[in-house]
């Protein structure tokens, strides 16, 4: 198989030429009630990768062969993002054929699924479950929803769905270069904004409330708000803890944020961060570095990080670093 399957590459999950040890490791890892190889296929080798941070699950899987996989009624739907080769789908109401670079619809929970690939073939798969987004969802409405979340079925390459891809793409690449070093508040950030995106870029039987101008809160939401993520900096920020606080939908908070202070609860955390950065560069002892300062501040991008911390302080966060270890040594 080529050595470009390298999506996800430090979190392996299977990786055989053996089809007996492929199907168990499938059935095991993936959940599958199903795996056949055709018996004409002399060649065979797969590979999977599988991260999970949160609520969000990503699979990379890349098949040499011919297989067919089949899974029963899962409480996650699914997205499957090609990259390589031909794929088929099919259970219930549902089917379809993907091919390179493209992209299936939503796949709902509940529904058994067949899914035949082609040789030669890779994609990458987000899972999110059915619950957690319904859950998320409610969040940003400011209600509990009753009716169940319901995806509409069009996949395609239109501009939301793209967005999506890099969107996952990027997610994957970020986790595989630098999620060890990630801090439990960054993770959780970043899960958070990613499923969040994912319910405002897909269609489904509440978008139309999504994209409906929310009403406005009282005007002291947005200090009690601040107060709480003062109060709560080095945590993830929890947007359903900040409603519970404002007394009001996360849509009505966030446009409350930009009509009193012109920015998002999250700009404003990130300055709380920045402050609480710079106290600790200016403490630190020698072997403090400026990645470690901006992974436990929530900062997951040193560069980014470093950019802010200009733009906050007019200089870099090594040479605020820099000037602290310059008076310990006085």
């Amino acid at each position: 198989m080529p050595s470009r399957a390298t999506l996800l590459s430090n979190y392996p999950a299977i990786h055989t030429s053996d089809p007996e040890h492929a199907r168990a490791r499938v059935l095991d890892v993936f959940g599958a009630t199903s795996f056949e190889v055709p018996r004409k296929e002399m060649r065979f080798e797969a590979r999977a990768n599988f991260l999970q941070v949160g609520d969000l699950k990503l699979y990379y899987c890349a098949f040499a062969s011919d297989v067919s996989i089949g899974f029963g009624e899962v409480p996650f739907i699914r997205q499957i993002f090609n990259i390589d080769g031909w794929l088929r789908y099919s259970g219930g109401a549902v089917s379809g054929e993907v091919g390179p670079g493209s992209s299936t619809g939503i796949l709902p929970a509940g529904i058994p699924l067949r899914f035949d690939f082609k040789s030669s073939y890779r994609h990458l798969v987000v899972r999110i479950e059915q619950q957690a987004l319904q859950r998320y969802l409610s969040v940003l409405l400011g209600w509990q929803i009753e009716k169940d979340l319901r995806f509409d079925d069009a996949g395609g390459e239109d501009a939301a769905m793209k967005h999506v891809r890099r969107m996952i793409f990027q997610f994957a690449s970020d986790f595989n270069t630098r999620g060890d070093g990630y801090s439990d508040l960054a993770k959780a950030e970043m899960t958070r904004a990613a499923i969040m995106k994912f319910l405002m870029y897909h269609r489904h039987n509440y978008t139309h409330l999504l994209f409906r101008e929310p009403p406005l809160g009282d005007a002291s939401a947005v200090k009690l708000v601040e107060q709480y993520i003062e109060a709560n900096w080095d945590k993830p920020v929890d947007i359903e803890a900040m409603s519970t606080v404002a007394k009001i939908s996360a849509r009505s908070l966030f446009r409350q944020f930009k009509k009193e202070r012109g920015y998002s609860p999250a700009d404003f955390a990130k300055r709380i961060r920045l402050d609480r950065a710079r106290e600790i560069l200016e403490q630190s002892a020698g072997h403090t570095s400026v990645t470690q300062v901006a992974l436990k501040c929530g900062f997951q991008n040193p560069g980014h990080f470093a950019r802010d911390f200009r733009l906050a302080f007019g200089e870099l966060p090594s040479d605020t670093l820099r000037r602290s270890h310059r008076r310990q040594l006085c």
